[in-house]
């Protein structure tokens, strides 16, 4: 079963820490065209684990010997206790505190090679049977002040308070323990506590144990039987030396249809199939880093982001099996274009509003959210925002208002992305266009009307007063005005129809030829 690591959105090239194993990848240059190549690099680092520099632990083992403890309890307890002095290492300390109504020093700090090792045993051993109340308090304060007296410079520090009741003597106070546990932490002094379960509720006072360890910088263990105190000290010595990951398996999950694996890698991988590099280490130690670098290929524009994490490192580590990190960035292509526009009409008078649709398609290989805006020639007038997954498309509305737009042509486009946030291969196709010409408004006049009645009239005199002239033998004439019909102020001189005068532009404007007359 896998533990399942929340993803971080982390930028590429910064640390993800899931406990003590950080992992950090980073892909140089974030963008690349077609041939050019990306350097991917991944990296793994094991820290110490407890507070302190990494090297040697001192520890202290506070066990209670309270009367609650009597028998097969007791007996576990220092089972437990000796199979952590059994996992020191021979450059480290251990110190051996029992307590019940007073706290005594067992043995004192000893080097846990082989001798010393026996020796911390064996006083495990001489601890005298269980009896009295329970001073916890007590045993806390000599824990703290003999690893403050005695602790070595340039070692970690750690106490395990292990105990299966309540505090009934001397101090009982939550906040004095707390204070008492943060003033350690302040010193290096890392507090591990143990409630050892028993009958009725909460027996051993686990909100205090919590806030001891969590004042402490540790951590808060419950056993519900003695036989699972074995593994619990054993956890926490793993926790404090700062174990090795082990049995590491690492797996990048290249695209092929967008780069193409050089087979550079600095670190021979154990095996590449249909772009799946995987490595396996058998343990990677303490303060130590694993590192690979290889070289991928653009067969399109790619780009290097954070929503994908085709990175998979999984690792056994302090007791836990398969951890699991997904580590970003992937690679992804980016492209949105727009690929039709639309009107409910290609001519409009100023004041009308124009409706337009625009299909919108993502193109890339990710989901995206951008801005699509309608544009009168390089004037945004609508924007609206839109996501789109990958592969996927929609149509988009707008409707514009002309009211206080200015006559004459314009050219309307729709826009995808105008700010260029999402790069693509074409830098062209996030744009349509459509042409629009805007009329005036239209205004009433009579003077066109007046004019058709009133030529007519008038050149019904002019015509009798030809015939009548002819037949009396004289030469018809005609008048210079008659000539210049085409001139008279409320005709178009270019098609000879009426004018309409706007009298807020002040200017006379021909509806069939589209302009203004000088």
């Amino acid at each position: 079963m896998l533990l399942a690591i929340p993803l971080l959105n982390i930028p590429s090239g910064q640390a993800q820490v899931v406990g003590t194993v950080v992992t950090t990848k980073s892909v140089n240059p974030s963008m690349a065209l077609p041939g050019q190549t990306m350097t991917v690099k991944i990296n793994i680092t094991v820290t110490s684990g407890a507070v302190g520099v990494t090297g040697p632990v001192d520890s202290s083992l506070v066990i209670d010997r309270t009367g609650s403890m009597y028998g097969q309890k007791f007996e576990d307890a220092k089972t437990a206790a000796k199979a952590f002095v059994d996992d020191q290492r021979p450059q480290d300390r251990s110190q051996v505190i029992a307590f019940a109504e007073d706290a005594v020093i067992q043995k004192d700090f000893t080097t846990t090679d082989s001798s010393g090792k026996a020796a911390l045993k064996q006083a495990i051993d001489q601890i005298i049977p269980p009896y009295g109340f329970t001073n916890l308090y007590a045993a806390l304060e000599l824990s703290i002040q003999e690893m403050l007296a005695k602790g070595m410079v340039g070692h970690k520090k750690a106490i395990l308070l292990m105990t299966d009741g309540r505090p009934t003597m001397g101090v009982t106070s939550s906040p004095r323990f707390v204070d008492l546990a943060r003033s350690a932490a302040s010193s290096g002094i890392v507090i591990y506590t143990i409630g050892l379960g028993g009958a009725g509720p909460d027996p051993v006072n686990a909100t205090l144990l919590q806030e001891i360890a969590n004042a402490g910088g540790g951590r808060y263990y419950f056993a519900p039987t003695s036989s699972e105190l074995r593994d619990i000290y054993l956890e926490i010595s793993a926790e404090v030396h700062g174990p090795p990951a082990t049995n590491v398996r690492v797996t990048e999950n290249l695209p092929t249809s967008l780069v193409t694996y050089n087979n550079d890698a600095t670190v021979p991988p154990n095996s590449t199939i249909d772009g799946a590099i995987f490595w396996q280490i058998p343990e990677i130690p303490a303060a130590t880093s694993w590192v690979v670098t290889f070289t991928v290929t653009a067969q399109r524009r790619v780009v290097a982001v954070n929503s994908i994490t085709p990175t998979t490192i999984i690792y056994d580590r302090a007791g836990q099996v398969d951890i699991r990190i997904d580590l970003p960035p992937g690679f992804a292509t980016r492209e949105v274009a727009v690929t039709s526009i639309a009107s409910d009409k290609g001519r409009a008078s100023v004041g009308d509003v124009v409706k337009f649709n625009g299909t919108v398609v993502n193109y890339g290989t990710i989901a995206e959210t951008f801005t699509v805006g309608l544009f009168a020639n390089n004037t945004m007038v609508k924007a609206t925002p839109l996501s789109l997954a990958s592969r996927g498309g929609t149509v988009v509305s707008f409707e514009w208002n002309t009211t206080d737009a200015t006559p004459g042509t314009y050219n309307m486009s729709i826009i995808a992305d105008p700010d260029r946030t999402v790069f693509g291969d074409d830098p062209t196709n996030n744009t349509k266009s459509i042409r629009l010409d805007l009329s005036p408004k239209y205004e009433a006049t009579l003077l066109p009307l007046v004019v058709m009645i009133l030529i007519p009239i008038a050149a019904i005199p002019l015509v009798a007063a030809a015939l009548l002239g002819k037949r009396r033998g004289y030469v018809a004439r005609t008048f210079p005005g008659t000539q210049r019909r085409g001139r008279y102020p409320g005709l178009c001189p270019t098609c000879n129809r009426p004018l309409t005068y706007y009298a807020s532009y002040q200017r006379w404007y021909c509806p069939y030829c589209r302009k203004y007359i000088q």
